[in-house]
């Protein structure tokens, strides 16, 4: 018998666990393409390693972007590309659960659908990445009392709030952490005159990034002159970084509040007992749930593993769900 796959397809990493076995796949959304072909040449790692090195006609791609499939031919192509690596514990023709954005198209779930069936699934189901992630943070979503997640994702925040089993409210906003680099790009370019790339930025984040600053520190960041272009060295502080990220930030907030508000009374009062509960590589940000628990007045409990939350708890849906049963908005 075919163990059964779930699947995280995320902005900056895609993650594949197998049940009985846990996370056998953990690599960047990342392909390289022969675009004169047509074809997948590597993807993850292999694809990174890449990176600089091409030549001619190979284009080093995101296949999502912002949470949402970018491009659905090559989702196929990495479809295939996911299953061939887990048939060491999964043969045959296994179930697939897709973790999908809450703002996913019936286009691309069919897209989906149709790449990992052709790619040698016996059938695919989906659960929206709020339901996963209130499952893998041990949230007992099927009682009549309502529980919240947010999940800080790289390119896409889910937002839900959840009660018997579904989602009551919910909101997908198109930031997240990769939004938070190139905000800090942006600075170094604009205040700075400095072009950095992308992860010179993130390393800039995890240093010194907050969304609550309550003591500043500075770090000193390489990167190109923007008019001459020679690389030269500069010193930016903790609240610089602060205030550039502020606005997405302060976008994230605002839908959490609006979540909030949009839900029924009582299960809003449910929540300052429960809390909410924050995930995602993006939740990492130093500050992050102070500013949260700040702007809604409830407590904020930052899950354990955020960045595997989600297939976690596809995992344990697995569990419960029947090969001949879906997954929908309201009912897992």
């Amino acid at each position: 018998m075919s163990a059964d796959v779930a699947v995280d397809f995320g902005t900056a990493r895609t993650l594949v666990a197998v049940s009985g076995r846990g996370v056998v796949v953990d690599e960047p959304t990342i392909a390289a393409v022969d675009l004169g072909r047509n074809r997948l040449l590597a993807f993850g790692t292999d694809a990174v390693g890449l990176r600089g090195r091409c030549a001619g006609e190979v284009a080093i791609v995101r296949p999502v972007r912002h949470g949402q499939l970018a491009d659905l031919d090559l989702t196929s192509a990495v479809a295939k590309e996911l299953l061939r690596l887990v048939r060491t514990w999964s043969v045959g023709q296994p179930m697939v659960l897709c973790c999908v954005s809450g703002a996913a198209t019936s286009v691309q779930r069919r897209a989906l659908d149709r790449a990992f069936k052709e790619a040698g699934a016996g059938s695919v189901r989906f659960v929206e990445q709020q339901v996963a992630v209130a499952l893998g943070s041990g949230l007992r979503i099927e009682e009549p009392v309502a529980s919240m997640v947010v999940d800080v994702g790289a390119g896409m925040t889910e937002i839900g709030v959840l009660a018997l089993g579904g989602l009551v409210t919910q909101a997908s906003v198109p930031i997240g952490g990769g939004d938070f680099d190139e905000a800090i790009q942006r600075l170094c370019a604009r205040d700075f005159e400095l072009t950095i790339d992308s992860a010179t930025a993130e390393g800039i984040k995890y240093a010194i990034g907050s969304a609550w600053v309550e003591e500043d520190d500075k770090v000193e960041v390489r990167g190109r002159d923007v008019s001459s272009g020679i690389v030269r060295s500069v010193v930016i502080s903790r609240t610089d970084v602060a205030d550039a990220m502020a606005p997405r930030v302060d976008h994230i907030l605002g839908a959490v509040v609006s979540c909030i508000t949009s839900a029924p009374p009582d299960l809003a009062n449910d929540l300052l007992n429960r809390g909410l509960y924050l995930a995602g590589g993006g939740a990492l940000l130093t500050g992050f749930g102070k500013r949260l628990a700040s702007a809604t007045g409830i407590p904020v409990h930052l899950v354990e593993d955020p960045e595997r939350c989600a297939v976690a708890g596809a995992v344990l849906c697995m569990a419960t769900l029947g090969h001949t049963e879906s997954v929908s908005r309201r009912r897992w």
